[in-house]
């Protein structure tokens, strides 16, 4: 095993570790968040990566592969970037300063960042790639949206249960400031998408 296999490995664990402490404290409601999705997306597409580079060897000699590791390295950033900014400075001292949070909101999404900027090849995203990565929070708002009116499954921890966050909760802040909150996010998500292809021209390993 490589040391880059090594390293995924090492991230994929660390999201396991992550995602099972989230669980057994509070149970599977905590499925509805999107900090616990992205990061069992991370380590399931990471897992991956370990067993074909076993059998194929470095994913640099694949480009398609490349832009949906960029899609999945997007997924995790706007974990990190929306608790750091939007929901860290609200959380209470005893939810934020602990393991488990430390685990999904930083250490997994920060290293899978490193290992997409710093190990991935350069060149290997199309122009487009970006408007296609934001599909994800948009799917995930509509899931959100859809269990707060629809299903209204409780979510753990939640002020706002059954929504799992509060710049989506619409009875309490009508459709405009959401649909308005979700756009934000959206054209943030975007521009750091082209931020990172922009990078990915410059950074990375030359050739495969």
């Amino acid at each position: 095993m490589t040391k880059t296999q090594l390293f995924r490995a090492l991230i994929a664990l660390l999201g396991i570790i992550g995602v099972s402490m989230q669980i057994a404290k509070d149970g599977f409601g905590m499925l509805f968040y999107y900090t616990v999705l992205s990061n069992i997306l991370v380590f399931c597409f990471l897992i991956y990566l370990v067993i074909y580079e076993g059998k194929h060897g470095t994913i640099n000699h694949n480009d398609n592969l490349l832009r949906v590791k960029g899609g999945v390295m997007m997924s995790i950033t706007i974990t990190f970037v929306v608790y750091h900014f939007m929901i860290g400075p609200y959380a209470k001292p005893e939810d934020y300063w602990n393991i488990r949070n430390f685990l999904v909101h930083y250490i997994v999404p920060i290293a899978f960042i490193f290992d997409t900027v710093v190990l991935d090849k350069r060149k290997a995203y199309k122009k487009f790639d970006p408007f296609y990565w934001m599909a994800a929070p948009i799917i995930y708002c509509i899931f959100a949206i859809f269990n707060g009116y629809v299903t209204q499954f409780a979510i753990p921890g939640a002020p706002d249960s059954p929504y799992a966050y509060w710049f989506l909760n619409i009875p309490k802040y009508g459709l405009p400031t959401i649909l308005m909150n979700i756009l934000g996010i959206t054209i943030g998500y975007g521009v750091v998408g082209y931020l990172l292809y922009i990078i990915k021209k410059y950074v990375g390993p030359k050739n495969a």
